[in-house]
């Protein structure tokens, strides 16, 4: 595109280069040579005006996209939802959008040219004054928290963000201020921070409730070891007083005991924490007896299983106390009670009582065991004692009894010898008819003596053992001489009755330890029991063989079915087997209790087996590593 200026030239230059024709050589020579320069001109002209066309053009739209950047952005700064303002370095307010002037409750109009320090609240200025002569060291500066006011509003809590503009010399331009009323953030952050430290001291009172908790817990299982392991009811009151005012930390802590038929406490225990403010302030009262018609409704209370607390004042003291009482109860009534005191600011809590009433529980049950085992003593003494009463009576009367009795035997036999001389006198038959009925009666009498004689030894011997008085001459005893003479009157009796003694003696038998007496009358014991009980036919076996450091003895002999629960009660004293008697022979019932007593004081064991078609009885007895040479 050429522009009309261009145009003229070209054509004024078109026209004279028509005319130069018209001219002489010289000068058309001249004229276009001027023409030619002037073409060159005019060319370079017209492209210097294209070049400025396109430079206006994109100046043009330059100026179009800058309007509209600034229009956009005098909109945003309009409507942005948040204060803006632009000031200078001073902080004098240059521009103001409407957020602002909302914010702050004035026309933007008198925000322009207000120095911004009027808008902030008087405490906080000296910070605004320090801090915008830091901005000179700074870009920007974000998240600055202050405290706004206007004229029309009451003071409230901003966030700005300061941007700072600088020109190429690096020095401050204009700085641009955002602003946000954070007052509602203050009042959640406000809230939050309430809710945390709300959090806070609820965990810390629920952590101190828990570590409470444990040491009570840890405390009454400690006074429960100790109370329950002990019998003695002073030391319970005692442990209960102590542990208590140690885990509870009270000033002091006393027990009383009830008397109800007489309507007094006494207080028997007391236990005062010295390291403790206040003690002074506690008097003891350790023995005092207290009746209980002076406070009647106090002890009414406590008579009821009640607790209470309460907080003394006394006019003329300057110390009060909180006092809490429990009374130690159980199913079977009120034995006592337990007193703490604590300071009175100090009251109680329901973990405290919990923890109290536990604790009484605990010590009433102790209380009564304690009580039992002092009633079962008494009992136990008054029996031991009744037991030496009933011994010191059958030592007597087996004695007593003894006497006569012997004296009996021995009128007996001087009769058998006086009879005995006189029939061979007499040759009368009707005289011999009265002698044999005299001798049968005669020998009732004697054997009868006998039994009475018997069953009193017995006695004795049982008491003694029971006693512990019985005494042991222990000797070396070879078995292979000492036994014939003891077995002899039983293998008699045995043949007579048509049964089979037989005696297995193992070879080279050590050495026995024992009480010749002793043994004597445990075999003998036995071999009667074995004879009285072996039915015709029957066979007797005594065997006798050596174990290590010990020999063992077996006496067996034929017998019926004996159950189980029979031999459960074989050794107790005045029992005998039912129906198991074919000789009819009777007896007492204390043979095998006597030997039993024995074999124990011996040192050995004995023990009764029931075998097939026959009863065994083993009896192990200590024996020394010493060769028997018999005899």
């Amino acid at each position: 595109m050429i522009s009309p200026q261009l145009k003229a030239v070209y054509q004024r230059a078109w026209v004279l280069q028509q005319r130069a024709n018209d001219l002489p050589e010289s000068q058309q020579i001249l004229l276009s040579e001027a023409l030619a320069e002037l073409q060159a001109v005019l060319e370079e002209l017209q492209a210097s005006e294209a070049e400025l066309h396109h430079q206006n053009e994109a100046l043009v739209n330059t100026r179009q996209a800058v309007e509209s950047e600034r229009q956009r952005y005098k909109e945003l700064f309009e409507f942005a939802p948040d204060g803006y303002l632009v000031t200078d370095a001073h902080g004098k307010i240059q521009e103001a959008n409407n957020a602002i002037a909302t914010l702050l409750n004035v026309s933007q109009e008198f925000l322009v040219g207000k120095p911004l320090l009027i808008f902030i609240d008087q405490p906080d200025r000296a910070t605004f004054h320090r801090t915008l002569d830091r901005l000179e060291e700074l870009d920007n500066l974000q998240d600055w928290q202050i405290c706004l006011r206007s004229p029309h509003r009451s003071p409230f809590d901003a966030a700005l963000t300061v941007a700072v503009v600088r020109n190429t010399s690096g020095q401050i331009v204009s700085l641009r201020w955002l602003l946000r009323d954070i007052t509602e953030r203050k009042q959640v952050e406000q809230l939050l921070a309430n809710l945390n430290s709300e959090l806070e001291r609820q965990v810390q009172e629920r952590t101190a409730e828990l570590q409470q908790a444990l040491e009570f817990e840890a405390g009454l299982k400690r006074i429960t070891d100790k109370v329950r392991d002990s019998l003695d009811e002073s030391q319970i009151l005692q442990t209960a007083v102590q542990e208590l005012a140690i885990v509870l930390v009270l000033i002091c802590c006393d027990t009383a005991l009830y008397d109800v038929g007489l309507a007094t406490s006494t207080v028997r225990y007391e236990f005062t924490n010295f390291e403790l403010e206040g003690v002074a302030c506690s008097p003891s009262s350790l023995g005092q007896v207290i009746s209980m018609r002076t406070l009647p409704e106090t002890y009414r209370q406590l008579l009821q299983g009640e607790y209470f607390q309460f907080c003394e004042i006394d006019q003329n003291s300057t110390c009060h106390l909180t006092i809490l009482a429990c009374p130690i109860v159980d199913d079977q009534g009120v034995l006592g009670d337990l007193w703490l005191f604590k300071p009175q600011q100090e009251g109680f809590s329901e973990a405290e009582i919990r923890l109290l009433m536990q604790v009484t529980n605990q010590c009433a049950i102790a209380i009564r065991q304690a009580r039992l085992y002092q009633a079962s003593q008494v009992q136990l003494q008054e029996m031991k004692k009744l037991d030496q009463l009933k011994d010191s009576f059958l030592s007597t009367t087996s004695h007593e009894l003894r006497s006569p009795v012997t004296n009996m035997r021995m009128a007996i036999r001087m009769l058998k010898v006086a009879l005995a001389q006189e029939r061979a006198t007499v040759e009368e038959s009707t005289q011999l008819e009265k002698r044999n009925t005299v001798d049968r009666y005669l020998n009732i009498l004697d054997t009868e003596c006998d039994r009475e004689i018997s069953l009193i030894n017995d006695l004795l011997d049982l008491q003694r053992l029971e006693a512990g008085e019985h005494l042991l001459s222990m000797e070396t005893i070879c078995l292979h001489d000492w036994l014939p003479p003891v077995v002899a009157p039983f293998q008699e009796r045995a043949r007579d009755r048509q049964q089979t003694f037989q005696i297995d003696l193992a070879p080279n038998l050590p050495v026995l330890i024992s009480d010749p007496a002793t043994l004597e009358r445990i075999l003998t014991e036995l071999f009667n029991n074995a004879c009285k009980y072996t039915p015709q036919n029957g066979q007797i076996v005594l065997t006798i063989q050596a174990q290590p450091d010990s020999i063992q003895l077996q006496i067996s002999n034929t017998s019926g079915d004996i159950s189980a629960n029979e031999l459960t009660h074989i050794f107790d004293k005045f029992y005998r087997i039912p129906n198991a008697d074919p000789w009819k022979q009777g007896g007492t019932g204390l043979g095998l209790a006597l030997v039993q007593k024995l074999i124990e004081h011996l040192g050995g064991t004995v023990i009764v087996e029931n075998l097939p078609g026959k009863i065994l009885f083993t009896i192990t007895l200590l024996s020394v590593e010493l060769s028997c040479n018999p005899s």
